[in-house]
């Protein structure tokens, strides 16, 4: 009888931005979603295992994480490469600027972070007219 309650379950919590599966929710970036964000995160999409990632996005190498500054919000999933690209480096310059950045260890992988907390960028990710399924986005970033 000991035995039985010698193996601890990781407690999943209660509250929050929750799915229906009990993960955290996310929301991914589609044409015309514009977001202030207040944390940015970059890592393998195993990094993010409290995420509810679909399964299409756990076949990336890379994804990232939009926190908005909106705590009621959904943060926004970003799987394209266009946008990745953009905001990486992007990243690079804020960090250069003396933005707080950090790495975080997840899931056996790392996680970049950085945070804004004044002076946060909004982003806009914008597709041209009549743009097919894999056609780039436009990041306009204020």
């Amino acid at each position: 009888m000991a035995l039985c309650g010698a193996a601890k379950k990781t407690k999943k919590p209660v509250f929050g931005q929750m799915t229906l599966t009990g993960e955290k929710a996310l929301d991914w970036v589609k044409d015309g979603v514009k977001v202030a964000v207040s944390k940015i995160q970059m890592g393998s999409p195993s990094a993010f295992a409290d995420w509810n990632i679909p399964e299409w996005g756990l076949t990336k190498d890379c994804v990232a994480i939009l926190f908005p500054i909106d705590k009621y919000a959904n943060p926004f999933l970003v799987t394209q490469k266009s946008i990745l690209r953009v905001l990486e480096a992007h990243c690079a310059e804020w960090e250069e600027a003396g933005a707080p950045c950090d790495t975080v260890r997840s899931g056996g992988s790392l996680i970049s972070e950085i945070t804004f907390a004044e002076n946060q960028p909004s982003l806009e990710f914008v597709r041209p007219e009549n743009a097919k399924t894999y056609d780039p986005y436009k990041v306009i970033i204020e």
